[in-house]
């Protein structure tokens, strides 16, 4: 009896002894399982936890140009979405930069050049997918801009008078130009043609026509188009920055409104650049240069014309007030 267990119990011992790998070996078996079915969730070493991955980062690149593909620099671009708000401004080749971007969907946007719209309507939103560079370009298209009268109710300066000081009303009055800034203000000074003739508001207001300007990089050029002019006057053009909007005809604050004390010419700061003479049947048809896109430079922007009334120019600095008047104002917001 007692040899019989003892045969038993060698032949249990030994069946565990087989079972026991075969245990390991299912063991084994359903932990690479487990780790298939958690996507590679596991280790060879437990302690070391879960494997975890860096967010996918990607770039948002793209262009601001024309239809004609001129480029404009300094245009604002900016990237938004949950927690991100970013911006960039273009580069004189016109390309903008978002680096480091979570993939994701976004707003972008442009802030237009001044007197621009968009020549194909751009997207709103951007989805960036991970470890890409999506582009996105902005065409922009030059509006042309009415050129304003100086005078009524889009006067600028009140410096257009009769003689006797008053705002003029009559078609056939003689026109005088008021001292605005130099002492004794309020003088007044004939307004009169190369000829010598005394103007009168009719001829005055003849005046009319449009700009239109496209940037190229460092570069600006400045399409002009005026009728009615005075026969062969001498005309300078000028770039008065706004720190903000002023519609046509709104009062301008000349203390707090203005970036620049004195206004810069168009072209070389020499003002030697700025000058044009009208033809003798009033017109005048030219193109300006200035070595920046002076669409992207301030919030707001307006272009005096300035009449020099001896026909005499006095550079890039103050000119007189006895020597010249705002005859047209051009407004670029």
């Amino acid at each position: 009896m007692e040899l019989t267990r003892r045969k038993n119990k060698r032949i249990l011992m030994g069946a565990i002894d087989k079972l026991i790998p075969l245990t390991l070996f299912l063991v084994a078996l359903m932990g690479s399982i487990i780790c298939l079915a958690v996507l590679l969730g596991c280790s060879k070493d437990d302690s070391e936890g879960p494997n975890t991955t860096e967010p996918q980062t990607a770039s948002v690149t793209g262009s601001v140009k024309d239809a004609d593909g001129n480029t404009y620099p300094n245009v604002l671009v900016k990237l938004s979405g949950g927690s991100v708000n970013l911006e960039s401004t273009s580069d004189p080749d016109g390309s903008y930069r978002f680096e480091g971007v979570n993939a994701g969907t976004y707003d972008i946007a442009l802030t237009l050049p001044l007197a621009t719209k968009f020549s194909v309507s751009p997207p709103a939103t951007v989805t960036v997918p991970g470890n890409q560079t999506t582009k996105i370009d902005f065409v922009v298209q030059p509006q042309e801009v009415k050129a304003n009268l100086n005078f009524g109710n889009v006067q600028l300066l009140e410096e257009i008078k009769d003689k006797n000081g008053n705002t003029p009303t009559q078609p056939d009055e003689l026109l005088y130009a008021a001292n605005i800034f130099d002492d004794p203000i309020g003088l007044l000074t004939a307004i009169k043609a190369p000829d010598g003739h005394h103007l009168t508001l009719a001829e005055y207001q003849t005046a009319k026509g449009s700009m239109i300007v496209h940037c190229n990089g460092d570069s600006a050029t400045l399409e002009i188009a005026l009728e009615g002019m005075i026969p062969n006057g001498t005309y300078t053009f000028w770039l008065a920055y706004l720190n903000k909007t002023r519609k046509v005809g709104e009062p301008i604050d000349f203390a707090n409104d203005f970036v620049n004390f004195t206004n810069p010419p168009v072209g070389s700061a020499s003002g030697t650049e700025n000058i044009v003479v009208a033809k003798a049947d009033g017109t005048i048809a030219t193109t300006l240069e200035h070595a920046s896109c002076i669409l992207t430079d301030e919030v707001a922007l307006v272009i005096p014309i300035l009449y020099h009334i001896n026909g005499t120019t006095f550079g890039g600095g103050h000119v007189p007030d006895p020597e010249e008047v705002v005859q047209m104002l051009v407004y670029f917001q």
